[in-house]
């Protein structure tokens, strides 16, 4: 966990896309990766935009909080993203923070 946790920092601080495999599904998603947090309930997750891939959203775009120990493998990818205005650090959901961009 911890080399997928320093590959998920190096992207965000680069601003790089990563294609990234949860345990258990059959496709990656495309991922542009915000942060780890805490949440209230106690769980550790990596903050996302997904731009693409699986997703049980109806296969919309959207932020995701992705359960950190579910991630079975992160790729960088050559495509960058610009951090969205409307991504907020202090939402009452995140108690608190390994890192953000």
């Amino acid at each position: 966990m911890e080399e997928i946790t320093e590959l998920l920092w190096q992207a965000a601080e680069s601003r790089q896309a990563c294609r990234l495999s949860l345990e258990g599904e059959p496709l990656p998603r495309i991922i542009y990766p915000y942060g780890i947090a805490q949440t209230s309930r106690h769980h550790v997750v990596l903050v996302c935009w997904q731009a693409g891939g699986l997703t049980k959203a109806g296969g919309t775009e959207g932020y995701r909080n992705l359960q950190l120990d579910k991630i079975a493998e992160v790729e960088l990818m050559d495509r960058h993203f610009e951090k969205r205005t409307d991504f907020n650090t202090k939402d009452s959901q995140y108690k608190d923070w390994v890192f953000h961009i």
